[in-house]
């Protein structure tokens, strides 16, 4: 076997080991424990302790590598997937239209005023991508705090199934987004309408199919091969959806969900939660890995701040209102609307894509990597210590 892989094992062993110490001190402050999987991934990343440790020893232990990249997808679609097993239809069914409103404005909120702040300063392409990395909520952090918490009520069921439908929505926006920046003809509103009408109609349509066709396919295996299946149908729901478009999170979601309607699902839940014990830390150690504190400067800094302003403040404001007239209690509305301000993942996604197709700069990157860092610790670290209001 070539040694660059025993590399890697040994690289991933350690960093679930000290997001396992550094969760395990925090835990006493009362922080949520994906906050100490961001930081280990800081301190053992490249750009910190693990570059060190590299010079040391004359090996590349510590680096973003291909394989850690296909973890960390791994651990971020196990997590949503077992979110939506967790609580099945239930969620969408409860929140109706309420949470698609407030996802809805949850993200066209952040999205239009950063544009709107921006786009003098950049030009109207970047803050067009900064708007829609700032509309983004990162379902995974809820699901970590809540599969941490194992709490389930309405205000529960509202936070994920808005923040479920919120991805669809950014992603919508994002396809706008990228019609309007490669854009060369004057059509481009007709692309934009088709492409609002595509997304919408697909996800529905593979909703309500994977609901009502999964949990049969499932329930005619039986338990044979209930440790098997699962996968087969996750995975193989997630490339038909990739294929259209989608990303893996509304598709890990949609799966989960559909799962939770078989008999077998409490078999299920149970292999789901070994997987999530060792492969669950890895995708926020590897958000914190890519960090690099050397690269900010108090420019990025003051920016990444504002952009941290504008995604809590008017992420709250948007969703506050649906969630209220939901829960029709003001602390569980206020709880529901913090649990959706993490960017987290999506929010590092749209930065990624925008980056590669040269849509913004360096700078504009690393400001909004640390708005969904700083966006991921308040956020999570304030839901946390008020979970219990979004049981009221």
């Amino acid at each position: 076997m070539d040694g660059s892989f025993i590399l890697v094992f040994l690289e991933i062993s350690v960093m679930i080991f000290i997001a396992a110490v550094v969760r395990s001190f925090i835990s006493r402050y009362g922080f949520p424990l994906l906050v100490g999987e961001i930081l280990a991934g800081i301190l053992i990343s490249p750009f910190a302790i693990g570059g060190y440790i590299n010079q040391i020893s004359g090996y590349d232990i510590f680096t973003i590598n291909d394989f850690l990249l296909f973890l960390s997808e791994f651990s971020m679609i196990l997590l949503i997937f077992a979110s939506g097993l967790e609580h099945g239809i239930s969620p969408l069914r409860k929140t109706g239209i309420w949470g698609f409103l407030g996802a809805t404005l949850g993200a066209i909120l952040p999205f239009t005023v950063a544009t709107f702040v921006y786009y003098e300063s950049f030009g109207i392409h970047e803050a067009l991508f900064i708007g829609v990395s700032l509309g983004a909520t990162s379902l995974a952090a809820a699901a970590a705090i809540i599969q941490e918490l194992r709490i389930k009520s309405k205000g529960v069921d509202f936070l994920l199934s808005a923040s479920a439908l919120d991805d669809v929505v950014d992603l919508i926006l994002l396809s706008i987004v990228i019609a309007i920046a490669t854009s060369i003809t004057g059509r481009f509103l007709i692309n934009i309408f088709s492409l609002i009408a595509y997304f919408t109609i697909s996800w529905l349509i593979i909703l309500v199919t994977s609901v009502y066709i999964i949990p049969k396919i499932v329930n005619l295996a039986g338990d044979k091969y209930v440790y098997q299946l699962p996968f087969v149908l996750l995975f193989g729901l997630t490339t038909i959806m990739s294929i259209l478009g989608f990303s893996p999170i509304i598709s890990a979601f949609i799966a989960g969900v559909a799962l939770a309607e078989s008999y077998t699902a409490e078999k299920i839940r149970s292999i789901t939660e070994v997987l999530l014990s060792v492969f669950g830390p890895i995708f926020f150690v590897v958000v914190g890995a890519q960090v690099n504190l050397l690269s900010i400067n108090l420019q990025t800094f003051g920016f990444a701040i504002e952009l941290t302003i504008i995604a809590i403040l008017f992420k709250i404001i948007g969703v506050f209102p649906f969630a209220y007239i939901t829960l029709k209690n003001f602390r569980a509305a206020l709880s529901a609307s913090i649990g959706m301000v993490p960017r987290g993942e999506t929010g590092l996604v749209v930065a990624s894509i925008g980056l590669a197709n040269n849509f913004i700069d360096n700078n504009i990157f690393t400001g909004i990597v640390f708005m969904a860092l700083f966006t991921t610790f308040v956020g999570s670290t304030i839901f946390k210590r008020i979970a219990s209001w979004i049981i009221d």
